[in-house]
């Protein structure tokens, strides 16, 4: 349980690391990648909806950090994500890379509208750019997030006291 809550922790935060250092770098146009959300979400979508709640407001926190705006529209937003997360996840028949960047799309979808509602953004043509590139941009990134996440865990060791 606390190995498990420590690298959920290490994964956040090394995803909020590279959204302050890499996303503005990488972006293209008005399009950046969310890798905190594309954490959370890969991080979410095998549990349960208790922890991807908690995943998606902590998420939210770090988001709302390194933005210092609109902590509330954030939080809710990646909280409410997360928890669809789990729910696309449970629903797609078969899991895998591609279903977790179909999932990962979604949970993008999910967080936009509930920020465009929640965060009442100022121009909404920069928020449809956004929203629906971003959708594709994290799907993108859903597949070697989930890979490697499918590889640390099949190299944990079983054993247990």
């Amino acid at each position: 349980m606390m190995r498990s809550l420590v690298a959920a922790a290490v994964w956040l935060i090394v995803a909020s690391a590279f959204n302050g250092a890499l996303s503005h770098r990488l972006s293209l146009g008005w399009v950046q990648p969310d890798f905190l959300l594309v954490v959370a979400v890969a991080l979410s979508m095998r549990g349960t909806t208790n922890r991807a709640a908690w995943t998606g407001f902590v998420a939210g926190m770090f988001h709302s950090a390194l933005w210092n705006e609109k902590m509330m529209a954030l939080t809710i937003s990646r909280m409410f994500a997360c928890i669809a997360s789990v729910h696309f996840f449970r629903a797609f028949p078969v899991s895998g890379a591609g279903a977790a960047a179909v999932v990962t799309g979604a949970a993008t979808l999910v967080a936009g509208i509930l920020y465009l509602f929640l965060g009442l953004p100022t121009n909404l043509v920069q928020w449809l750019v956004e929203t629906f590139g971003g959708i594709l941009y994290n799907a993108a990134l859903a597949v070697p997030v989930y890979v490697l996440q499918e590889r640390m865990a099949s190299r944990r060791p079983t054993t247990s006291l």
